[in-house]
């Protein structure tokens, strides 16, 4: 297996200690050269903060002159209207030079950028007759502002350690110019952030009442830590402005911050009874969508929450972490999140600052029957680790130092889009078998190539049955993406490569006939979960964590004979045991749902039943909710 080179999703395991420094010494020169690179820029970055006018993002020749040494012109707003169509990106930088040329917008309507869509300047844009937009770019704008067209730079400043280590104070006034240039010249091409995010980031900043004040306190644990409430109490607030007009050239800056945002951020009070979930919020994927869930149960018995998103990766999220940021505020926490992230990195990453008193539990997902000895030294840090299934349960019980406490989780579908089987480019009079992994999961655990072994058995080329391969983040493993994509040149076989929605991957669920996964071990099983939620006949190998809600009752259940793994793979060490399925048994199953519709139906309805009884978000709320009230005491 063959992993792409800075492609690491949550979950993803690294080389550690003596094992690693073979590759650090091969990187030492390239890492010496970056670190002369950083030393200069940061030079420049303290040359500009106090000696450079300040960058005016609605200053048009100011904005032409940092774009110009990255070959990218500037047009007037005219030419650039002119030019866009319904190109989202032209549309999004003409709004920009738009409120450059136009003083009297930027008057009448203080926060243009910041106000979204369904604010003032948005809807004189996007429904007034002053507008000079026509019907259809108003549809195009309206949809990448609703998106918030900053987040992909906002991802840079919030995700990139580096960054905020050479330009800490990077979002304040004096430092943006520096932050411009960085963003215009290193990351567009590098991270292939795109310009409109770029200067929409920059307008959001212009317009914060705080002046980037309050942001940069959300962003800094170092500065949670001094002035914890300097979001909402006046002497604490007076304190950190205090702090912060001392910074070179920010005395205006923090005058206008006192008029206009005299309070700050509303951040959660703490609560006895509230808890803190750590958890990738933004990513889209198990893990993530079991934070949510555990998120959304709690909110709903009325538990105070205070989520903190601790990202995955740039390229892999994809939602806005307002409102996810902050200290560690209540006095119990449950991090959602991969053993592997050491305990200091979950705070940093989350930018968090951690209570000294909190109890806190691990909820730890995990797939093979043996469990690292390094997460044992990883649960010393947690008072309790949480097991979702009786699989992880029997796996942790017998190595980790803490107790082990089994807490199953929940399952809510969410909203699902009204999509057809044409939306996902499908046939609609095809018998559809649909399977959905992430590449990060390894392709090996996951098992695609088994199950498309198992379909040709089930299906000749002349049956009107198609297998559709639903795969996230396929450049995460080229040589896997490689076999499946020969796999679907060989026909009977429909890879599908997107991020989705988690709205549009129900969808896709809900298109297909029949669901099955040929696991070699599962954690959980949640998309199996789900495909019986949604009424679909499940089929899944008889092993791991998937039992606690599939029986011979309401599912299928593959045979399977236990193997040790031959290679090392990553998180998944060579020698340790899992399930391989018989593609045998898994074709006659596939046939015999194909054969006989009518019980197909009949079982997919009793799992359906079966499903919302055991994986109602409701009582899964409830198991949570006692078991932080022992984790309390």
């Amino acid at each position: 297996m063959k992993v792409a080179s800075g492609s690491e999703g949550a979950g993803a395991t690294r080389k550690r200690g003596l094992r690693a420094l073979p590759g650090k010494i091969r990187r030492a020169p390239q890492f010496l050269l970056k670190l002369l690179h950083m030393a200069r820029f940061s030079a420049q970055a303290w040359k500009h903060s106090r000696k450079t006018p300040l960058f005016q993002i609605f200053d048009a020749a100011d904005c032409a002159g940092e774009l110009a040494p990255a070959g990218l012109p500037w047009e007037t707003a005219a030419a650039q209207l002119a030019a866009a169509g319904t190109d989202t990106e032209k549309l999004l930088l003409w709004v920009i030079r738009l409120l450059q040329e136009r003083a009297d917008l930027r008057e009448r309507f203080p926060q243009s950028v910041r106000g979204g869509p369904d604010g003032e300047f948005g809807k004189w844009l996007l429904e007034s007759g002053e507008s000079p937009l026509s019907p259809e770019q108003r549809v195009t704008l309206r949809e990448a502002w609703a998106m918030r067209p900053s987040l992909g730079a906002r991802r840079l400043w919030q995700h990139l350690d580096h960054l905020r280590t050479l330009l800490p104070k990077g979002i304040l006034p004096p430092w943006r110019r520096s932050l411009t240039r960085w963003m215009v010249r290193t990351a567009r091409p590098a991270h292939g952030t795109s310009l409109s995010s770029i200067l929409w980031f920059l307008a959001e900043l212009e317009e914060d009442p705080a002046c980037g004040t309050d942001e940069l306190w959300l962003d800094s644990p170092a500065l949670q830590a001094r002035f914890p409430k300097a979001q909402g109490d006046p002497l604490d607030r007076a304190r950190y402005w205090k702090q912060v007009s001392g910074y070179p050239r920010m005395a205006t800056a923090v005058e206008r911050a006192r008029q206009e945002a005299p309070r700050g951020f509303v951040l959660a009070e703490p609560d006895p009874q509230g808890v803190n979930l750590y958890g990738h919020f933004c990513y889209p994927s198990g893990l993530g969508e079991a934070a949510w869930q555990i998120r959304r149960g709690l909110e709903a018995a009325g538990v105070p929450v205070a989520a903190r998103d601790m990202p995955a990766a740039i390229q892999h999220d994809i939602h806005d972490r307002d409102g996810m940021r902050g200290p560690e505020t209540h006095p119990v926490s449950l991090h959602i999140l991969p053993p592997e992230h050491q305990f200091h990195e979950i705070f940093a990453r989350s930018m968090s600052h951690p209570r000294r008193d909190a109890r806190r539990a691990a909820v730890w997902y995990w797939e093979l029957e043996k469990t690292p000895a390094l997460w044992a030294q990883r649960a010393r840090r947690y008072d309790e680790i949480w097991a979702p299934t009786r699989f992880i349960r029997d796996s942790f019980a017998e190595v980790m130092p803490v107790p082990v406490r089994a807490v199953a989780p929940g399952v809510s579908l969410g909203p699902v889009a009204n999509r057809d089987r044409d939306w996902f480019g499908l046939p609609t009079d095809a018998f559809i078998v649909l399977f959905a992994f992430d590449m990060c999961s390894v392709m090996e655990r996951k098992n695609p190539l088994g199950l498309i072994r198992a379909f040709r058995r089930a299906f000749k080329p002349t049956d009107d049955a198609l297998l559709v391969i639903k795969v996230t983040r396929g450049s995460f493993d080229p040589d896997g993406m490689a076999l499946l994509q020969a796999e679907e040149a060989k026909g009977q076989v429909r890879i599908i490569d997107r991020v989705m929605s988690r709205a549009d991957a129900m969808a896709l669920i809900n298109c297909c006939d029949t669901y099955a996964s040929l696991h070699r071990s599962e954690g959980f099983g949640l998309t199996l979960g789900e495909a019986m939620l949604l009424g679909k006949p499940a089929v899944g190998t008889n092993y791991s964590g998937n039992l606690d809600f599939m029986t011979p009752e309401v599912s299928r259940l593959v045979e399977f004979r236990k193997v040790t793994i031959a290679t090392d793979l990553p998180q998944y060490p060579k020698g340790v045991v899992w399930a391989e399925p018989d593609e045998d048994h898994a074709g006659l199953i596939l046939r015999e749902i194909y054969d006989r519709p009518v019980k197909a139906r009949d079982m997919a309805v009793r799992g359906q039943e079966h499903a919302r009884r055991v994986l109602a978000p409701g009582m899964a709320a409830e198991r949570v909710r006692k078991a932080l009230e022992n984790l309390r005491t």
